[in-house]
């Protein structure tokens, strides 16, 4: 059987199986879908990074024509660089007492429905790790949205589709010739642009009212028209709700994604290769997630034998890579 890794309780493979199953509300939580995820054999190592200006030719004043029999050209560039990364261990768990499962009319097994509920509240939790990460003020490029490009993205003649084909070419720039591949947004943010006059006015004309009437765009069609203009391929909406009240308080709850701001960048391309030791090479991208367990799920008993425990745990960590491909624009709305 398999274990934990912190070995305390023995891993219950079914209610693994029911903490990783997919829930409708899970559509909610981008996390897992935004990052390049790296299996870890070890849960610390070192990041050894190749420098993106060595892919970006041979240099000023190197011949690479060769004459019959002469040696070929060698080609400089810069060295790695390396960053530690340390996977950290996140785990939750609830209790019932031995006389509600005995008395319990629920279809599933009360372990069942505490697997559930843990799982969500690990879920949840990765979730706003990842948020943190890629809309905090000090992993990557920041701008204001008023000061970037002179006004939000909800004001009078805002024009969001063309201050994003900009902000491309800043962090196309930045990233020495790579265009970004990701694009996620606060759902605020994001259902403002389905009433933007510039984003309805692709999809259509003033004849048929897309651009000068009430109507609003559907997700899908917001999303194919951020695509069009942008050629960026993964557009992501954070669309989760975490109650941040204190157990027994009144329910207080607020957006994991802050809803006015955004993220660009490259979260693509690593092609990572994993060593032994732990270590991993690769490309740089702004951030990757690096996984050393799944989430796993066991129950055990009380030393009294009064309640029953179900747990959840993970262990790894969302790792920031390079600064200069991201880029967080904040206060757009």
């Amino acid at each position: 059987m398999a274990s934990s890794y912190s070995n305390l309780h023995p891993v219950d493979q079914i209610l693994t199986s029911l903490v990783n199953e997919a829930v409708p509300s899970d559509d909610q939580l981008i996390a897992d879908k935004v990052f390049e995820t790296i299996q870890i054999p070890e849960r610390s190592g070192t990041l050894l990074l190749e420098e993106s200006r060595n892919f970006m030719g041979a240099g000023a004043g190197l011949d690479l024509q060769r004459a019959p029999g002469s040696s070929r050209a060698t080609i400089g560039g810069f060295d790695r660089s390396s960053q530690t990364y340390k996977a950290l261990i996140y785990a939750a768990s609830d209790s019932i007492a031995m006389e509600d499962i005995f008395d319990s009319q629920y279809p599933g097994s009360e372990e069942a429905r505490l697997a559930k509920k843990v799982s969500r509240v690990l879920k949840l939790a990765r979730e706003k790790r990842a948020a943190d990460l890629l809309f905090g003020a000090t992993n990557f490029e920041t701008g204001d949205c008023g000061v970037t490009f002179g006004g939000k993205f909800n004001a009078a003649g805002a024009t969001p589709l063309s201050d994003l084909h900009s902000l491309k070419d800043t962090v196309f720039a930045n990233a020495h010739g790579i265009n970004p591949d990701s694009l996620i947004f606060g759902r605020a943010l994001f259902r403002e642009l389905a009433r933007n006059p510039e984003v309805r006015g692709y999809v259509g004309s003033t004849t048929n009212g897309l651009a000068s009437g009430n109507l609003i765009l559907n997700d899908e069609a917001v999303i194919a028209v951020l695509r069009d203009v942008l050629g960026i391929p993964n557009i992501y909406v954070g669309q989760a709700l975490q109650d941040t009240a204190v157990p027994g308080a009144t329910s207080s709850e607020a957006p994991i994604w802050t809803g006015d701001s955004l993220f660009m960048g490259i979260l693509r391309g690593s092609d990572a290769i994993v060593q032994k030791s732990g270590n991993v090479k690769g490309m740089p991208v702004a951030a990757l997630n690096l996984s050393f367990q799944n989430m796993v799920a066991g129950q055990y008993d009380s030393n009294d034998k009064t309640r029953r425990y179900v747990y959840g745990e993970e262990v790894g960590t969302f790792h920031a890579v390079d600064s200069k491909l991201g880029f967080v624009l904040t206060d757009c709305l």
